[in-house]
């Protein structure tokens, strides 16, 4: 019987500290804003192995032990354990599963590039590390020409995959550090970082150049063929006193916005500069 409660003892005192390890991992690792729940529970649990190694030390140097609460502190132990580890699990999961929605409210669904809040959150960064740094960025608004035509003629579906097509066209002609998003219908962005006017005046006209060159291949049973309108404007610091950056993001994209509207004005398949 000794013996027994002897183990019963060690082992809860195992559990127990199974639990204060698990409790510490989730500290530093996941549990955030929250860490502070977690310091307390960590040494409200820390303090509980007192309650678990003194009666192992009492055997051991006098012989006194009482089997029933050996058996008590041995299930309360491996309960508490066990649950911390449930707990430690369903946060992990919860961890992955935010993730995972906030990789896919960045994306577009149809076309896998950035969404609009996102490409809109990445100029704003740009223009806050401009700020710092005085360098100059570009940004790009693509808008394909007669679209609502394509639409009407070939369906909506095909016109999903001349949108797909188009993306992956326009990605083979950036940078890598080049970021592009989807704004609209059939409207996109391009920030182009550390690029000065004339050098995003280049990339516009190989993009442009390069849709009016390929045909795109949908459900339809012949390629289809496209062109874009591009409105180019380019960050100047010069022009940013006083104001906040929400001010500087919006005035940003209304030029590109106005510039791509004068392409359109002038003719479509063409690139112009605000």
């Amino acid at each position: 019987m000794q013996l027994l409660a002897f183990l019963c003892y060690a082992l809860s005192f195992l559990f127990q500290i199974v639990a204060v390890y698990i409790c510490i991992t989730l500290t530093f690792k996941i549990a955030g804003a929250f860490r502070w729940a977690w310091v307390c529970l960590t040494i409200g649990l820390t303090l509980m192995l007192s309650r678990r190694i003194f009666p192992v030390i009492d055997i051991y140097t006098s012989g006194n032990f009482k089997l029933i609460d050996a058996f008590f502190a041995l299930a309360i132990s491996i309960c508490i354990s066990g649950g911390i580890y449930g707990i430690t699990k369903l946060i992990e999961s919860e961890k992955t599963k935010n993730q995972v929605l906030s990789l896919l409210s960045a994306l577009d669904p149809l076309t896998n590039c950035l969404s609009r809040t996102e490409i809109f959150s990445k100029i704003a960064n740009e223009i806050e590390r401009t700020l710092r740094t005085g360098n100059t960025f570009s940004i790009l608004e693509i808008d394909i020409d007669y679209f609502k035509k394509v639409n009407d003629q070939f369906g909506h579906q095909v016109g999903d995959e001349i949108l797909i097509s188009l993306v992956k066209h326009i990605q083979e002609s950036l940078r890598d550090l080049d970021i592009l998003g989807r704004i609209g219908g059939e409207e996109f962005l391009i920030l182009l970082p550390e690029t000065k006017e004339i050098e995003a005046l280049q990339v516009a006209e190989r993009i442009r150049a390069h849709i009016a060159s390929i045909s795109h291949h949908t459900s339809w049973s012949e390629p289809i063929q496209i062109t874009v309108s591009i409105g180019i404007t380019s960050f100047k610091i010069s022009a940013c006193i006083g104001s906040n950056k929400q001010e500087l993001l919006k005035e940003l994209v209304h030029k590109a916005d106005q510039a791509m509207y004068l392409a359109k004005d002038s003719g479509r398949n063409c690139s112009c500069v605000l």
